[in-house]
């Protein structure tokens, strides 16, 4: 009969190796998209939030014009 020592620790059960490839190249991949997107840099870099009844730069204005569904 085998004794088991108190000073022991349970065994912690790890994930599937493959789990752990799949985290690894989701990581990775994620990683090369950031680094990309960081060397492409900013897709409109002039363009600028307008407030709420403010036309938009270089538009014109709409007037009190409604869109098909919608009421003020």
């Amino acid at each position: 009969m085998t004794v088991r020592s108190s000073m022991t620790r349970p065994a912690v059960p790890l994930p599937s190796p493959r789990v752990l490839y799949f985290v690894a190249l989701l990581a990775a991949l994620c990683a090369i998209a950031f680094a990309a997107g960081r060397l492409a840099g900013p897709i409109a870099p002039g363009m600028h939030h307008t407030g709420p009844g403010t036309a938009p730069a270089g538009g014109r204005d709409t007037g009190g014009m409604t869109m098909p569904g919608r009421h003020r």
